[in-house]
């Protein structure tokens, strides 16, 4: 980091400039290249997350379960 910063310091004008516009068009290009997908995904984990609390009556995030099948089932803490 220091090395960076030393780096920044002895550039020109026009030099800082022209990184600062390369930093800029790097960060348009990973925004554009960003997937939709993952976004949609992480909306549905959301709300199955929102779910799972609606229907245990929880604002607690999923824990695992314990118990056999038929019976109720426990929480515990993880």
């Amino acid at each position: 980091m220091n090395a960076m910063i030393k780096r920044l310091r002895e550039l020109g004008d026009e030099e800082l400039r022209m990184v600062s516009e390369a930093i800029d068009r790097e960060l348009e290009c990973r925004q554009e290249r960003r997937d939709p997908i993952s976004e949609s995904a992480r909306r549905r984990a959301v709300e199955r997350s929102q779910s799972y609390r609606r229907s245990t009556g929880s604002s607690a995030v999923p824990v695992k379960f314990a118990g056999t099948p038929g019976r109720p089932r426990r929480r515990l803490a993880a």
